[in-house]
């Protein structure tokens, strides 16, 4: 895979790589366990925007560098200069739901790959991911409790639909990290995998997302966000045109073809 984020002069701690139909996002700041920098969060916003304009790219998977760490949270040590104040501490704050709410609102799927620790802001951005999937000795948490702070609101809801009532208030009391194998049973992971697995599996799971019918893939997408709004909310013109666009796709007549042909479907999005 090509790094196509890093420029001449400057270092990247966001790595925008492609391979095949796959784009990949690395949290590349391994000293700090990939802990977010408030220049990070712009990064992150870029390689969203990017790897979600590019036709070839079919599944993004945000993964951290190294292997000790997914995203241990913002980087505690730029608190006292970019957080000083109510101003600073909302443009810092803004940096990351920016990020966020790209990651969430991107029209493709999205997998979270997480090893080693995947603390606070990690774990918020965990939860924006589709699909997570961790190793099985990845540890998550959410220590807003031990430092005196409060999770915001829409990260809380998250966290409830995922995992219910009772998980979330124990995750968010007892501040505790838990490790793959009980993200797994709590639902706030897909699947916890061995860690030696863990890439090879996500690249699998990725790969056969890749190879269905993106209009398809980007339709469900859609209409899961819809069926967990309030009824009062939904766009339903939205969701009747994705069906829409995919019953007059070239894709479907492809599918119907490949069938009768006993061969496997070459998808183009159209």
């Amino acid at each position: 895979m090509a790094d196509t984020a890093a420029q001449e002069g400057e270092t990247r701690r966001i790595l925008v790589t492609r391979d095949g139909h796959l784009g990949w996002l690395r949290i590349d700041n391994p000293k700090r366990l990939n802990a977010m920098s408030f220049s990070m969060w712009g990064e992150l916003l870029a390689g969203v925007e990017e790897l979600g304009a590019d036709s070839d790219v079919r599944v993004i998977i945000l993964a951290g560098h190294g292997g000790r760490a997914f995203c241990a949270g913002g980087d505690i040590s730029e608190f006292d200069s970019l957080r000083s104040d109510a101003d600073s501490k909302g443009s810092y704050d803004f940096a990351g739901a920016a990020s966020m709410k790209a990651l969430r609102e991107v029209s493709k799927p999205t997998i979270a790959l997480i090893e080693g620790y995947c603390l606070g802001g990690g774990m918020g951005l965990a939860l924006q991911c589709d699909l997570r999937f961790a190793s099985e000795t990845a540890m998550l948490g959410i220590p807003a409790a031990k430092r005196g702070l409060a999770y915001d609101f829409s990260g809380v809801k998250q966290l409830v639909d995922l995992v219910g009532p009772a998980n979330a208030k124990d995750i968010l009391y007892t501040a505790r990290r838990i490790d793959g194998r009980e993200a797994q049973a709590m639902g706030l992971v897909n699947k916890a995998v061995p860690d030696k697995d863990i890439e090879p599996f996500v690249r699998d799971v990725a790969t056969t997302i890749a190879g269905n019918a993106p209009l398809s893939i980007q339709a469900s997408k859609i209409m899961v966000e819809m069926a967990n709004m309030d009824p009062a909310d939904r766009d339903m013109a939205r969701c009747t045109a994705a069906e829409a666009a995919c019953l007059e796709s070239e894709d479907y007549g492809e599918a119907t073809r490949s069938f009768m042909e006993k061969r496997p479907s070459r998808f183009t999005g159209r």
